[in-house]
């Protein structure tokens, strides 16, 4: 299965994420919204726009902040200032009432443009282009005990594989980090494996893992499973993978270029274990794949998602480790998503169900549908209301996939077109213009803080159609 969070969602996510950052009284004062979001009232004659970087959260100056439609020719334009600030006052933008829209331009960064837009106070995250490379650490160790497990049958063997736990940081490049290999002695020879594997078979017993893992507070897990090559040891494509257990560290932190030795992951007993049991709706119309992911939510050290084995329509129990000891804080979500294919993942539709009960069943109730009736004509982008979306958003994507602008809607707006921009931004050829609708129950779009309400996104769907630039 493909990532179970794109890029496009990632984004359009990070952009309407809902919570109070409460009004202001007297005379309106810029205030900047750390991470992003809307607030301190309704546009009546002032207008202040932080512009800060997306992932560094670094403020930007010099971004250009367009205030007016596409099609308005004197649009009001401010460039931020060392703080990253842009105001529009009745010098430099007579008469301005809200809802407004506004697009943000910076050299080397993707524009955004916020469309709907009715808060005094906003800080719009944009995205670098070109971002500098993820800091990272280096981690070595094992795991207690699996050195001594029952070497497996022959066409079986045991792996291991070992993670972080993912930040909760919507779209984080560091949760998707590349492993390097090592070299695994069988006999007299080495065989290359990735470096965050360890493996026991007939022929090799070795867990001396290397990861390389983001900074900050984490915690790390191993799958261990059961891999069986259905007696055809020269096919990959009909093994099969059954998950026979757990090993987890949690209470970890590491910093920039640290390199740490000497970790031992502690294997669960089944007295540690739980059962988590899941219940879904009906599968949106047009699918006919779906996968179910319990995820332990660690708070500051992030998220945990146990992929193996994923849970479906008829297989919808899994083990998971009791939330107790070191895991007494933690609590469950439930994620799971829908979609064509296992191997084509738009249009898709995703359920988040958060502080899970375990001891009952955790029911996904409802899907939301996709994006549909997506166009594309004459330099106007439009797609169909989604019902019961919160909030809808865009992103063109180059041949690549990566992001060359993205639109953001928080008025309920289904047409629009965009200012021209010079250089343009769009390169020419072949694009994706992606749609996404979010459901984030008691949001208000003009008073939200990105950081407070990531927990509250209770379904993503979106869909795409490609054109020509």
């Amino acid at each position: 299965m493909r990532k179970l969070l794109s890029l496009a969602l990632l984004v359009a996510a990070a952009a309407i994420l809902a919570a109070s950052c409460g009004g202001v009284s007297g005379p309106p004062e810029p205030k900047m919204i750390e991470g992003g979001g809307i607030g301190s009232g309704k546009i009546s004659g002032n207008l202040f726009v932080y512009v800060i970087d997306e992932e560094t959260r670094a403020v930007m100056s010099s971004a250009t902040v367009r205030v007016g439609e596409s099609s308005d020719p004197s649009p009001c334009e401010v460039v931020t200032d060392s703080t990253g600030l842009a105001k529009f006052q009745a010098d430099n933008c007579a008469g301005l009432k809200g809802p407004v829209t506004m697009t943000i331009t910076a050299s080397g960064y993707a524009p955004v443009t916020w469309i709907g837009v009715n808060g005094t106070n906003v800080t719009v995250p944009i995205r670098n282009s070109n971002p500098p490379p993820v800091a990272t650490a280096t981690v070595s160790g094992t795991i207690s005990g699996f050195g001594s497990l029952p070497v497996p049958a022959l066409h079986h063997q045991t792996l291991a594989l070992i993670a972080a736990s993912q930040s909760d940081t919507l779209g984080d490049r560091a949760n998707d980090l590349p492993q390097g290999t090592r070299n695994v002695p069988v006999g007299d020879q080495l065989f290359p494996i990735p470096s965050n594997l360890c493996v026991l078979n007939q022929a090799a017993n070795d867990c001396n893992w290397t990861l390389t893992t983001r900074t900050g507070k984490q915690a790390h897990v191993a799958l261990i499973v059961d891999q069986f090559d259905n007696n055809t040891p020269d096919l990959d494509t009909d093994d099969t993978f059954t998950l026979t257990g757990l090993a987890i560290k949690t209470g970890l932190d590491f910093t920039k270029d640290q390199i740490a030795t000497g970790e031992t992951l502690t294997m669960l007993t089944d007295a540690d274990m739980q059962t988590f049991t899941a219940s879904f709706a009906s599968l949106p119309s047009g699918m006919d794949y779906m996968g179910g992911f319990p995820a332990l939510e660690l708070g500051e050290e992030g998220r945990i998602a146990f992929i193996l084995p994923a849970l479906d329509m008829t297989h919808t129990t899994s083990r998971v480790p009791k939330l107790s000891g070191a895991l007494a804080g933690a609590h469950y979500s439930l994620i799971a998503q829908a979609q064509d294919a296992e191997n084509q993942d738009r249009p898709s539709s995703l359920g988040w169900v958060h502080d899970a009960n375990v001891g009952s069943t955790v029911a996904l109730s409802s899907w939301l549908a996709p994006p549909s009736n997506i166009l594309v004509n004459g330099g106007t982008y439009s797609f169909s209301k989604v019902a019961d979306a919160t909030v809808q958003g865009a992103e063109i994507q180059n041949i690549e996939g990566k992001r060359v602008w993205s639109i953001t809607v928080f008025d309920g707006t289904t047409s629009f077109t965009l200012p021209g921009l010079s250089p343009d931004p769009l390169p020419v050829g072949s694009l994706t213009f992606e749609v996404s609708a979010l459901r984030i129950p008691g949001t208000d779009v003009n008073n939200f803080k990105l950081d407070d309400v990531r927990g509250n996104i209770a379904a993503i769907a979106k869909d795409f159609v490609a054109f020509t630039h």
